[in-house]
């Protein structure tokens, strides 16, 4: 017997991710993703999760795509197919991350959804 065989057949691992999107949350499609810088900008922001996550554009760099707080990846039969974010809603939270990316970008374009 080879020592690489364990014998008894392989079962399905369930893979880590969300099937579904929360209220409240929405979802960045992978595809959608690439247009974007791979290194995401941060914003501090203390509540619910410490860190506004933005992307900036590859073909404009003065647009900007704010995502909100990551929650998880997004999976269909255990591929990657999107990244689920909480969305920023509130008008305190927009005027915020407005002002912050103003301080970056002085000719920022800023999107709050796709």
């Amino acid at each position: 017997m080879s020592p690489l065989f364990r014998g008894g057949a392989r079962t399905e691992k369930p893979s880590a991710g969300l099937t579904a999107v929360p209220e409240g949350a929405h979802l960045i499609p992978t595809a959608v993703k690439k247009q974007y810088e791979a290194n995401p900008t941060h914003l501090y922001h203390p509540t619910p999760y410490n860190a506004i996550t933005i992307l900036r554009s590859k073909a404009n760099p003065h647009e900007w795509l704010v995502c909100g707080w990551y929650l998880d990846t997004y999976r269909d039969n255990g591929s990657v197919k999107g990244l689920v974010y909480r969305m920023v809603s509130s008008n305190e939270e927009k005027e915020f991350v407005a002002a912050e990316l103003k301080k970056v970008d002085k000719e920022a374009v800023i999107r709050f959804s796709l």
